[in-house]
Order: structure tokens, then sequence, then C-alpha cells
């Protein structure tokens, strides 16, 4: 191993020997430059920081400090690090400022990449957007940092991600407050979203200020709306594409002097009692049919997918940290750790020319816990990429639904919903007057 002896400093490229280490190395390489901003001596450099708190993501539902020692037994023959918990955490926070924002702007670079070289040729890159909560243990800092919402009985962490609905590949993400907004996340998200991307989103992310945030952007969306949405039609009577019946527009009637109409296609899918709407800012049907806008809705699933894999497969539905800081640092590295899971998963499928839609995020989780378990010393950066293109998902088609056969009736159980359309008025002749005066503005 070569690399500078002075405490906490030098840019030389950290080398290690465990085949995990090994791929997980070139991931973190853009931090190979960083200083450390104490203004003394450390031995924590914040490459060799991240390795191990990209290692104790992968690592099982134990507690902090024994995955600490599981990690740190990985480097310690490789590299000269500290030997205690609270040095190592103090390290981390210390050097977050500049480690997490060059970190997720690496990570996107290379999960764009990945997914140009999955579908090269494709109209839209599928993304989906989705919220959900964390679970934290009962303290005054959790408590007054991220407090209680309305359905929860201890602390919660607010998380929105973006993924890819097809590999789980995560693009972004946002960590709040248990009562944080969806909506204010998304559109602090939009400007780092990439081209050529169509935004899936339930009907959490409904609104003037999050469909012109996206539109303004230049991304496309497909997002279901209900009874709670209230929009416009026949604004411009006058012009042919009003008269198709689907054009609908967006603009609050408190912000109808300041802001200008958005002009958007509603899609209605599905047969009766099972309607769902759709509301688009593709506006040309050759480009987004009712019937694809329909059958690429339902990929949103992918979300929810990622969510069971990181809060259930990988044992994140509960942090264990007990300060507020620390517990937002495990969940920032418990979403990059995962990140990087998956990154490797889709790089080791394309490699061997398996398709990466596939993969397994559960098989993958098991190979790479056994290779940090059992040191890996007698393995190789070829074999773990090797195991990791085999974890690849069942292609049997199930012949009935997956449902239990017998749930008891209780108070919990779901009552059937069916979604109503949103509200739609025409336009009266001082909102067109005014919309007339809004486009000679913009002209």
């Amino acid at each position: 191993m070569k690399t500078r002896i002075k405490k906490g400093g030098g840019n030389a490229a950290q080398l290690y020997r465990h085949p995990l280490c090994k791929c997980i190395n070139p991931y973190v390489a853009c931090l190979w430059a960083i200083e450390d901003p104490a203004r003394r001596q450390v031995l924590w450099r914040p490459d060799a920081t991240a390795m191990v708190a990209v290692l104790m993501a992968l690592e099982g539902p134990e507690s902090l400090r024994d995955r600490f020692q599981e990690a740190k037994s990985s480097l310690a023959a490789d590299v000269r690090i500290g030997g205690t918990y609270n040095g190592w955490i103090k390290a981390l926070h210390r050097q977050a400022p500049l480690v997490l924002p060059m970190l997720k702007q690496s990570l996107r670079r290379r999960v764009l990449r990945e997914l140009d070289a999955i579908a090269p040729e494709a109209r839209w890159r599928l993304l989906a957007v989705d919220g959900t909560r964390e679970m934290l243990p009962r303290t005054t800092s959790n408590e007054a940092h991220f407090g209680i919402a309305d359905n929860g009985r201890c602390p919660q962490a607010y998380t929105t991600a973006v993924v890819e609905v097809h590999t789980g590949l995560l693009w972004d993400w946002r960590i709040d407050r248990a009562g944080g907004s969806e909506k204010d996340h998304l559109v602090q998200m939009s400007a780092a979203l990439p081209e050529r991307c169509l935004l899936l989103g339930d009907g959490n992310f409904v609104g003037y200020r999050v469909w012109s945030t996206l539109h303004k952007d230049g991304h496309s969306f497909l997002i279901r709306v209900g009874g709670n949405v209230h929009l416009l039609s026949m604004l411009w009577p006058e012009v042919k594409i009003e008269r198709r019946g689907d054009i609908v527009y967006a603009w609050p009637a408190s912000m109808q002097h300041k802001v200008p109409p958005l002009r958007l296609r509603l899609v209605g899918v599905g047969g009766p009692g099972e309607r769902v709407y759709l509301l688009t800012n593709v506006l040309d049907r050759r480009q987004l049919s009712n019937q694809a806008a329909g059958t690429i809705y339902r990929l949103r699933w992918g979300a929810e997918l990622f969510y069971r894999t990181f809060k259930q497969t990988l044992g994140f539905s509960k942090l264990a940290s007990r300060s507020a800081c620390r517990a937002e640092l495990e969940l920032e590295w418990a979403l990059i750790g995962c990140c990087i899971m998956m990154l490797l998963g889709a790089a080791a499928a394309r490699k061997r020319r398996v398709d990466p839609h596939r993969l397994s995020p559960a098989g993958m989780i098991r190979v790479l816990r056994g290779h940090l378990r059992n040191s890996g010393l007698r393995s190789s950066c070829q074999t773990l990429r090797q195991s990791l293109a085999c974890c690849l998902m069942d292609t049997y088609r199930r012949q009935a639904a997956k449902a239990s056969r017998y749930r008891p009736t209780t108070k919990n159980t779901p009552k059937t919903f069916q979604l109503q359309p949103p509200r739609i008025r025409k336009a009266n002749a001082q909102e067109r007057k005014l919309a007339h005066k809004h486009y000679s503005l913009a002209a």
C-alpha cells in the first residue's frame, strides 16, 4: 500500500486489498484530494471515513459500534486510521459539508452513465419520486430536531427520493423533519434532474408551484390527480388544440394576476370503478398516448420497491442513532450505501451482458454481506462482480395475486376508495382577457 504517512493529509489514492473495498473505492475516488477541515493532525482521511460509512450501511442490523468494528477490520490492514467509534463519527460530522455534496454529484454522474448504457435510445429516462418516514429512537435530541408526525409515536425523519423505476438507481434525495413537505423537496431537486426525464408522481405532488417549476426546468412529468385539484378549460376556445377536450390549465385564482396559466393535458386511464386521472405537460399524443401513459404510470411502483429494499431488506426502517445530528448522518450514508450497491450490481450485470432490470436487491445484499463478513481475502473483485451479476429475480409468471389467504378485518384495514376526477370549470371572460394579457407580455 502506497500512501503518505502524514496524519490526516495527502492526496494519494487509497489502495485496498479487500475485494469489496476495491470495488467501492472508485465510487469514493472524488474524495482523494479533499483535506480534513480540522486545524490539527487527524487519522481519519475523508475517503477512509466515507469507506467505513458505506461498509456500515451494507452491514446487518447490529448496533452501530458492532458495525463500525466490522467495517474497520476490513480497512485496518490497508490504511492507517483511528481506532474509536467516537473519533470516526466526529470526523464524519466534521467532513460532511465538504464530502456529501461532492460525493452526491459524483454518484449522479455514474448513475447517468449507467442509465445511458442501459437504454441509450429511449425517449425518456423514467424516474419516480416518492417520500417515506424512518423511525428514530425516542430521545430528547431526536424529538426536538425531527419532531413526531401525526400518525407516529416516536420521532421520525422524512425522506423524499428520486429513483429510476426499473433498476432502483437512486438519483437524488432530501432529508427533513417528520412534517416535511414532499412538494418542497421536489422543487429543490428539480434543477438537478437529468435531461429527457419523465417524472412519475402520486397524488401528493400536485399544485401550480410544483408543475410550473418542473415545466420551467424543461422536465416532463406524469402525476396522478384527484378531486382536490381545480383546473380550467376553454381558456383559448379559438385555438384548435382546445377543442380536443383533454387540454386543461392550472391557474390558481389567487395568483392569476402574478403568474401565467400553465397548459397541461388530462389523461384518464382504467375502466369504470378503477378510473385514474393523470396530468402531464406532454401535449402531443404522438409522443405520449393515453395507453402509453397508463402503462408508464404503473412503473411508478419502482419507487415503492426501492423503499421496501431500503427499509426492510437493508434494515433501515428504524435508525439507531440517539443524537439528531448523528441520525441525519446515518440516514445520509445509508442512502449513499444503497446507491453504491445498486451501481455495483448494474455495472456487474452490464459487463456480463445481463439485463440490469432483472437484478435482485435482496440477493445483492446477501452477496455483499457475505464478502464483508468473511474477510474476503481469498476471493477477488472478479468473483464478487460475477456473484452480483448472478443475483437475478424470478422469471416465472404467477397464476394468482400475491395476497394472504386470510386477513382479519380490523380498524386499520384499508377501505375501498374510488379516485374522484379533478374539478374542471370553463374559464370566464375576465380570465380569458387576463390570459391574453400574460401572453402578450411574454411575447
